[in-house]
């Protein structure tokens, strides 16, 4: 079957790049401290400054913006209260502070679009939990709205072998039927072939990449093309790394500005946007050694030929 381009993804490809934060109780893709509690979570997430951020990402020019909701279950930086019914056991883990919501009403009026990450807890799910997750992603899309531009889905596949892309993406966009869909299958760029989309029901590459950096090209000995965008299989080019020396963490940045900037331009030339992970301090600002590259990145993108 064939995939056609969701005329939707214009404005990421558009935008050539943008920013992501891992702002969670732990470090990312690693185990919950043990002394972390219900109440140094919620701490964490006031101390957040939603107007400073919001300056920080004006001064960038910055297209839009990723915060993950959560990724341990139950540890989001949003209320839910179908999570609240389904998964009574887990209560303590939710914030009353909408942090979404607060940084999508600082950043939409700027004209920074907001986006979010979420893991596919339907990964091993039986049927009835399908039917209670999907709950829960409704609520958040149904409160949300609009608002949300784009969801970026990790681990997004089915350990039992189903197929449910289609009911998760309607639960996605239940809010917003234009928000775009990302279904993360694990790094690319390790091979010399293209990483196929996950589904027909997704709309841009999630392109996470962590120690490869992935190149358009054309093979000479077939002539096939590979990351060419944006229309790959139906997906539009979108890559995600990490800016410091790993998903949300780092003093400095771990390339030097040619390098950040000339590959950002690269694939942008081919259709492409990098995502740009950034850490933030515990109350949501970006440091200087950041602000100074992707003030850099932002000026050179914006400005300059892409060669």
């Amino acid at each position: 079957m064939e995939m056609i381009i969701n005329p939707n993804t214009r404005w990421l490809q558009d935008a050539k790049w943008g920013l992501f934060t891992h702002f969670l109780p732990h470090d990312p893709s690693d185990k919950l401290p043990e002394h972390m509690t219900g109440d140094m979570w919620t701490k964490k997430v006031n101390s957040f400054n939603v107007k400073r951020f919001g300056q920080q990402l004006s001064e960038l020019n910055a297209p839009y913006f990723f915060i993950t909701i959560g990724q341990a279950l139950g540890w989001f930086c949003s209320p839910n209260k179908a999570f609240e019914e389904l998964f009574p056991e887990e209560i303590c883990r939710l914030t009353e502070r909408d942090l979404v919501q607060e940084l999508a009403e600082e950043l939409v009026p700027r004209g920074i679009r907001m986006c979010v990450y979420l893991p596919n807890y339907g990964r091993r799910a039986t049927p009835e939990k399908h039917v209670m997750f999907q709950q829960v992603i409704r609520e958040w899309s149904d409160r949300w709205g609009k608002s949300i531009s784009a969801w970026w889905i990790d681990g997004g596949v089915f350990d039992d072998g189903t197929d449910r892309y289609e009911e998760y993406t309607a639960a996605y966009r239940s809010g917003n039927p234009d928000a775009l869909i990302s279904y993360n299958l694990g790094p690319i760029g390790m091979t010399r072939d293209l990483r196929e989309p996950a589904t027909e029901h997704e709309d841009y590459t999630a392109g996470e990449t962590n120690w490869h950096l992935p190149v358009s090209g054309i093979r000479p000995w077939d002539r096939k093309e590979y990351y060419q965008g944006p229309d790959i299989s139906g997906d539009q080019l979108h890559i995600l790394t990490f800016m410091g020396d790993f998903w949300g963490m780092g003093e400095e940045p771990r390339f030097n500005d040619e390098l950040a900037i000339g590959w950002n331009k690269h694939i942008a030339k081919h259709g492409g946007t990098i995502s740009w992970d950034v850490p933030v301090t515990d109350s949501g600002l970006i440091t200087e050694p950041y602000m100074r590259q992707l003030s850099l990145l932002s000026k050179s993108l914006n400005e300059s030929p892409l060669v």
